[in-house]
């Protein structure tokens, strides 16, 4: 008569127990996770400030011109090209722009810009100003 083999392997318990200490150290591996931020007006203002660099620095790569403009109405930021096709532009959820300022500048083909002046915003409540200048089409915000 032939012999049975014999299994070893885990027993329920043991299972059990090994299932117990991964989910506890899953419970306490939670308490280290990153916690999700809301988008802030910090967030905002620098995403604003890529799009002006960006449009910036394509200006200068591929040597064309760019239009910027400041849409309060459907408060958005839209970068136009040349033949005013819209290339690039920004949706503010924080920030709403005020009915008064600049309202448009270009980039040229060495990133300079052709004007000059303030875009104001409401942010969170706050006053903030970007503020344009003509050389090297420099920019800085103001909070």
């Amino acid at each position: 008569m032939a012999q049975l083999s014999v299994h070893k392997g885990f027993t329920m318990v043991e299972m059990l127990m090994t299932l117990m200490v991964v989910s506890i150290l899953v419970s306490l591996s939670f308490g280290s996770l990153p916690k999700y931020k809301v988008k802030s007006v910090d967030d905002e203002l620098l995403n604003m400030s890529y799009l002006l660099e960006g449009t910036q620095m394509k200006a200068q790569a591929e040597s064309s011109s760019f239009t910027v403009n400041f849409d309060r109405k459907n408060n958005k930021i839209i970068v136009r090209d040349a033949k005013r096709s819209e290339v690039n532009g920004y949706k503010l959820d924080i920030c709403k722009l005020q009915n008064y300022g600049l309202e448009q500048f270009s980039y040229n083909t060495l990133g300079d810009t052709t004007a000059f002046g303030t875009v104001y915003m409401i942010c969170d409540k706050k006053n903030v100003k970007i503020v344009m200048q003509i050389q090297k089409g420099r920019f800085r915000i103001e909070k």
